[in-house]
């Protein structure tokens, strides 16, 4: 089990999404072991891979009904302790983002204020073996399970999902308290004219001890809300958005080239070195093989981000 995540993550791993910091300081503590159980990992995303795919297709996102209805609060914790314990060995640097010009399409480069950020690989097994080994399940079990399923949604669905799991991207981020937030944003604005093909994003939140009040929902604008006259009205489409709790567990699932999407302060009212509400969210992007579901014309999502955004 420990070579095979090991392996998969090494092999599949491509293009970067932040860097990565060089120079690498190692724990002391023995490797540990994985407390992840990869049959029923699988087991429980086939059984959700149905509402998964249809809440895809109709809503353009996804959210588990339960936060600990994929895996047990127990990997929970050990997942976010690994998060802590590569922050500890310096795997962790200062987040950073690009807003692209609509017209010009050239990008600017600016910095996340509180939010900081790795890209965890074969490489950080040792130290984070339950985090390797969830990221290996997930990319070689949910493409072939939703490209399975969508295939009773042809009608619904101007093409085929066509995800791929021969390569991903992934980031494991962490957001301080004190407001920290993450602006409005589509995570694939250019798709292929940059050469990038991420079709779906995969979140899943590492924070069990989540109470209410402490912040950071992902904000989901996810339907434009037509006028009386038969017109999607950009003020009303702006209004239809749901609010996420990241709480423990729960993993949220999107349209990475068609959902704006932003996090909300977190813990507002906090200290920014309360490291209890640090915000832990482990995010992998996974890319589709039918290119013409990239910015699809036809998508029922399709305008939402030119309608959303301000």
């Amino acid at each position: 089990q420990r070579l095979a995540a090991k392996a998969s993550v090494s092999a599949t791993r491509t293009t970067k999404t932040c860097r990565i910091i060089q120079c690498r300081t190692f724990s002391s503590q023995p490797p540990l072991d994985p407390i992840l159980d990869m049959e029923s990992f699988q087991s429980s995303l086939a059984q959700h891979a149905q509402t998964i795919t249809q809440s895809l297709v109709e809503d353009g996102y996804y959210c588990t009904p339960n936060p600990y209805s994929i895996l047990p609060k127990s990997t929970i914790h050990a997942m976010r302790q690994q998060s802590i314990n590569l922050r500890l060995e310096g795997r962790f640097e200062q987040s950073w983002s690009e807003k692209i010009d609509a017209l010009t399409g050239k990008a600017t480069r600016f910095d996340k204020e509180g939010v900081f950020a790795c890209e965890p690989d074969g490489r950080d097994y040792d130290t984070a073996p339950n985090l390797i080994t969830y990221m290996s399940v997930l990319l070689q079990t949910l493409p072939d399970l939703l490209n399975n399923v969508s295939s009773k949604y042809e009608k619904e669905q101007p093409s085929s999902f066509g995800l791929s799991a021969t390569s991903f991207n992934a980031k494991l981020a962490v957001t301080s308290p004190g407001g920290s937030v993450y602006p409005l944003h589509i995570d694939n604005p250019q798709g292929l004219s940059v050469g990038d093909t991420r079709k779906l994003t995969c979140i899943l939140y590492l924070n069990p001890e989540y109470q209410k009040g402490d912040g950071g929902e992902l904000r989901i604008y996810h339907h434009l809300t037509e006028t009386k006259d038969g017109t999607n009205d950009t003020a009303a489409a702006r209004n239809e958005f749901v609010d996420l709790t990241p709480e423990g567990g729960r993993m949220v699932l999107f349209w990475s080239d068609e959902i704006p999407h932003e996090v909300l302060p977190t813990a507002p009212d906090a200290d920014s070195s309360d490291e209890t509400l640090d915000r832990y969210a482990l995010t992998l992007w996974i890319p589709t093989e039918n290119l013409q579901a990239l910015h699809n014309p036809q998508s029922k999502f399709a305008t939402l981000g030119d309608r959303t955004f301000p």
